[in-house]
């Protein structure tokens, strides 16, 4: 009886298919596996390193900006007309205060707005004024006060009352800022030339001649 021929030798490809079906993987899967790897760690190593810069750039910012400056409270004095127009007589109070000039200035003058306190004493600007602004001009050492126009239209009038009411704001500015020089008053953003008729409002006032 004759044998069958024997099966012919296994080519490349055949040993290549039988490897896949025993479970031994190609080369190309392990250089696949090798650059995403590397990938990998290089996309974590560069975003530690942004991290890490983000931290520093944050750190830098909070040296370069400054702290908010604490509030506290300032001593002040303010000045009020007697009722019976015999002088003028001062009053101590405390402002909310960081220590910043011009709102200092501004705490003060709405303080003064507001009238006094104690007895024998008047205000000596109209009930319904109102403080719009202020401004320091730390240049030229001035101050620049803007009213509202209740200052000149509710004023009572007269040389005596004009003057009981620029005292009352010149002398508080002068003794609560001794280092300014010069006050400058607007009614409504511009300047007027008188208060009431009597006392011109036009030009800044040296505080000096005011104490």
């Amino acid at each position: 009886m004759s044998q069958s021929p024997p099966p012919p030798p296994s080519t490349t490809k055949e040993r290549r298919r039988r490897g896949r079906r025993a479970g031994v993987l190609p080369w190309s899967f392990w250089l696949a596996l090798v650059v995403l790897v590397g990938v990998t760690a290089w996309f974590l190593l560069d975003l530690n390193r942004k991290h890490d810069l983000a931290q520093r750039e944050l750190a830098v910012d909070a040296e370069r900006t400054p702290p908010e400056t604490p509030a506290g409270d300032r001593a002040v004095t303010l000045v009020f007309p007697e009722w019976d127009a015999a002088g003028f007589v001062t009053e101590s109070r405390r402002i909310p205060s960081r220590g910043l000039p011009e709102e200092d200035l501004q705490a003060l003058i709405l303080e003064l707005c507001q009238g006094p306190s104690r007895s024998g004493a008047i205000s000596g600007l109209p009930s319904r004024t109102r403080l719009l602004a202020v401004f320091l001009d730390q240049k030229d050492r001035q101050a620049v006060l803007d009213f509202s126009a209740e200052l000149v239209t509710d004023h009572p009038g007269g040389s005596a009352g004009e003057l009981a009411t620029l005292t009352s704001i010149l002398r508080t500015v002068a003794l609560n800022f001794p280092d300014l020089q010069s006050c400058r008053i607007l009614i409504d953003g511009a300047e007027v030339e008188t208060l009431a008729g009597h006392l011109a409002l036009d030009a800044p006032f040296d505080l000096r001649r005011w104490l």
